[in-house]
């Protein structure tokens, strides 16, 4: 609870249902090119799509173990969004993300 708060209160809401892959990638090129040393996995869009899971098992829309899975597959899988954004700029960012994240986040209606 105290996770998907504290990113409520320093940034305004990404609707990440809407994003595209050319979003993170131009995400990716700003950190670059400032010389950020920014770990993959806290860019905005995976920051907002991990508090969005978090949230909806708060508010009871699944079981710890499917957000344990979904949290898990999405660090895992970071680098492999990337490579498939890089390739793809037109598409959903959501549409690249791991299906186990991609399931939960449907089950909201995204």
């Amino acid at each position: 609870m105290l996770m998907a708060s504290v990113a409520q209160a320093q940034e305004p809401a990404l609707d990440i249902s809407s994003a595209t892959c050319l979003k993170l990638n131009r995400e990716i090129t700003r950190h670059t090119g400032r010389g950020v040393d920014l770990p993959l996995v806290e860019l905005r869009l995976f920051v907002q799509t991990r508090h969005r899971l978090i949230e909806e098992f708060e508010a009871g829309q699944y079981p710890l173990e499917l957000l344990a899975t979904a949290l898990y597959e999405l660090a895992r899988d970071t680098v492999k969004v990337v490579g498939a954004c890089r390739r793809k700029p037109s598409r959903k960012f959501i549409e690249m993300l791991p299906e186990s994240v991609q399931t939960l986040l449907k089950l909201r209606g995204s």
